[in-house]
């Protein structure tokens, strides 16, 4: 079943500590990429590798946008996407970890509102926002198999390192020191 999304516009705001469960949903998104459910909510709070991305949202140092639909009834605001930053230690790394000042992107949207470049202004606003807090570089780790791939390649990440042992996860890395924004597409 698919559900039928209407075309109302989208906004962008700051991510606060009351969206700690939309967070961990868009995470849930990311981790079951194919739309098979991999990981269970239950399982991914079970995993400590794959919950510390939002175990205690919002501490020092995290940054993160939400996209909301703003076609609500009454005014309500929706959200429908977000992305965000958190640093990790080299003692207790993230997928995509480069190093203890290189924080690390997590991005999902509502499957029901792909496909409509919602990623895409997501990244935008994030990389933004991260280059005027003064952050020199973000990471990611994505599937190469994930079509997110070619968004994350065509904002400026480049590959910085492969999965081991036959993996297919690449650790991407966006200099934001020489990084400059994209125009909107039309």
């Amino acid at each position: 079943m698919t559900e039928t999304v209407r075309q109302s516009p989208v906004g962008v705001r700051d991510a606060g500590p009351e969206d700690a469960e939309f967070l961990l949903d868009m995470l849930l998104e990311a981790v079951n990429w194919t739309g098979e459910e991999g990981v269970s909510r239950k399982q991914l709070l079970r995993d400590k590798q794959l919950a510390h991305y939002v175990a205690g949202w919002q501490r020092e140092g995290d940054l993160g946008v939400i996209a909301v639909d703003l076609g609500g009834p009454g005014g309500l605001q929706i959200p429908v996407g977000a992305a965000w930053l958190r640093r990790f230690s080299a003692s207790a790394r993230g997928h995509g970890y480069v190093a203890d000042d290189i924080p690390e992107l997590s991005m999902g949207v509502v499957p029901a509102h792909r496909g409509r470049g919602i990623g895409r202004g997501l990244l935008r606003t994030i990389a933004s926002r991260a280059q005027d807090a003064g952050i020199r570089a973000i990471s990611l780790s994505v599937d190469k198999a994930n079509p997110a791939t070619a968004l994350y390649t065509s904002a400026g990440f480049r590959t910085v390192a492969v999965g081991d042992e036959g993996g297919t996860a690449h650790t991407m890395l966006l200099d934001l020191l020489t990084w400059t924004q994209p125009q909107p597409r039309s």
